[in-house]
């Protein structure tokens, strides 16, 4: 389908970037989306805002403000829901401008789906912390019902866990919020829950990938193999603009950095980054099978995408995923000459196989341009700001990539809903929609299907009858006598094939 709009901005000024997406676990069609927000671009003066959706992201609404109680704004929003359809947004509180002084961990609960919020709670007080990120453990393990924050404050992996929805925060054991993992300078830490309710954190420390793990809820925590060291960071590599030192791309003037993100399917764990060791941004990712006890991948990682890809084409911020089908799924930024200008696409990688390879395929559907309405640090004028990290989760329905983008001549919010498989040449008309219909019967057994901007419901169905359906759908497709009904016949076997291989995976997890 075609790139949805998320925000709607009224000026210039109202420019976003740095999103967060998240999907009530218990309700696909319920959709949070935060971002930060700008005031005035040119001063460098910004908070954060919420948008919500109702009907699993075709349509989108403004939240209510967020109070910001004696700061002027926050920063750095993540978002996760609980068990019991609290959603949670975690933010770095500041004071700005003209510089950006950071006061603590805020945290804001909606008790509406995101369309309203609570009143902050500061967690933690320090003037270093940034880079928050926060996951809820919703499913059916022994703490569900949690949520976890980690951060870095400059010098420390710090941590923090609601255990009666929010009400109050402590850290590990009886530590109060902001007890200290790791203390070797860790740079914007991410955080995972499995469906067994293991917490994965993930961050990078110099030139490497770190990790550690907690069994217990979060009462405690252990370090486990490093899932990658040697790895080349672009902060350590581009050459920084001065005076200040932020890198940036060639060609490109916003600030970037390698920051780690990951993803849990049962025993599969991954953690992904943008890498310069080719003299080029390339996404780099290591595996593990076992939780994270060991990595199936070299000790430096290995690349995402296989086989010749353009030299002038830089991919950076991935964002990596599993759906609830542990189909793994990574969007990063392609940053390069398109024609003959520097554009940005979104790209998804997806794996059917446990991450052992990645297809690709680009989802905007148009490039857009970073030059666009950009805001500009005051600490730094020459490196603009399309954020650092932007928004990925994943439901039965499909991906939901949410990018800043400036088609519109401001800098919005947009996302697209990627199905869960090889993607594919669908027909246009009727055809495409029945096509599409059976396509997703085959591919996630029913369920919601987003067909035409409309939701369908289809009754589920198990992988051997996904198979037979898929195999009669290529047959019906004969009939059709032109090339509307080759496309299809192709479209079908192609995805009775993922259905298959996907089966394979799970029974060699399962022997």
């Amino acid at each position: 389908m075609a790139n949805i709009q998320v925000t709607r901005g009224a000026s210039p000024n109202d420019a976003r970037s740095e999103s967060s997406l998240a999907i009530n676990p218990n309700n696909p069609l319920q959709l949070v989306a935060a971002s930060r927000k700008c005031k005035d671009i040119a001063a460098y003066d910004f908070t954060s805002a919420t948008v919500y959706s109702t009907d699993a992201g075709i349509t989108w609404h403004d939240s209510a403000n967020l109070a910001t109680p004696d700061w002027t704004g926050v920063s750095d929003p993540a978002l996760a829901w609980d068990d019991s359809g609290n959603i949670f947004l975690v933010c770095a509180a500041i004071r700005n401008p003209p510089a950006i002084d950071y006061v603590g961990i805020a945290v804001y609960r909606s008790f509406d789906g995101g369309q309203t919020w609570s009143a902050p709670s500061l967690i933690h007080a320090s003037a270093e912390d940034e880079k928050p990120w926060v996951a809820g453990d919703a499913g059916s393990s022994a703490f569900h019902g949690r949520v976890y924050a980690a951060w870095d404050d400059g010098v420390s992996l710090r941590f923090a866990r609601t255990l009666d929805h929010g009400i109050t925060w402590i850290g590990i054991g009886t530590d109060p919020a902001g007890s200290i993992l790791a203390s070797d300078t860790p740079f914007s830490p991410e955080i995972n829950v499995a469906a067994d309710g293991t917490i994965y954190i993930a961050w990078t420390a110099g030139s490497e990938i770190k990790m550690m793990v907690s069994s217990d809820g979060g009462n405690s925590f252990h370090p486990v193999a490093s899932p990658a060291t040697g790895i080349t960071t672009l902060e350590s590599s581009l050459p920084p603009w001065k005076p200040h030192g932020w890198p940036v791309l060639p060609g490109g003037t916003f600030r970037v950095f390698t920051l780690p993100t990951a993803c849990v399917s049962g025993q599969t764990v991954l953690v992904a980054w943008a890498d310069y060791r080719e003299g080029v941004s390339r996404i780099y990712y290591a595996l593990s099978t076992n939780g994270g006890a060991g990595w199936d991948t070299p000790p430096s990682g290995r690349p995402l995408l296989t086989g010749a890809l353009a030299a002038n084409q830089q991919h950076f911020h991935p964002q990596i995923i599993a759906n609830p089908k542990g189909v793994i799924g990574c969007a990063f930024y392609e940053f390069g000459p398109k024609a003959s200008t520097y554009l940005i696409d979104v790209i998804m990688a997806q794996s059917f196989d446990g991450g052992v390879s990645f297809n690709r395929f680009t989802v905007t559907d148009r490039p857009w341009d970073p030059t666009i309405d950009a805001p500009v640090s005051l600490v730094d004028p020459i490196a603009s700001f399309i954020g650092e990290y932007f928004g990925l989760d994943a439901s039965t329905n499909g991906f939901y990539p949410l990018w800043t983008d400036t088609r519109t001549g401001i800098q919005e919010l947009w996302m697209d809903i990627v199905p869960p498989h090889p993607q594919v040449e669908v027909p246009s008309g009727i055809y495409g929609q029945v096509a599409q219909i059976l396509f997703g019967i085959i591919q996630d057994g029913g369920g919601d299907e987003i067909v035409g901007g409309h939701l369908v419901h289809i009754s589920p169905w198990g992988p051997e009858l996904d198979i037979l359906l898929g195999v009669a759908i290529q047959r019906i497709a004969t009939l059709v006598a032109n090339p509307e009904g080759v496309k299809i016949q192709k479209a079908a076997m192609t995805m009775v094939t993922s259905v298959a291989h996907q089966e394979i995976g799970r029974l060699e997890v399962n022997r």
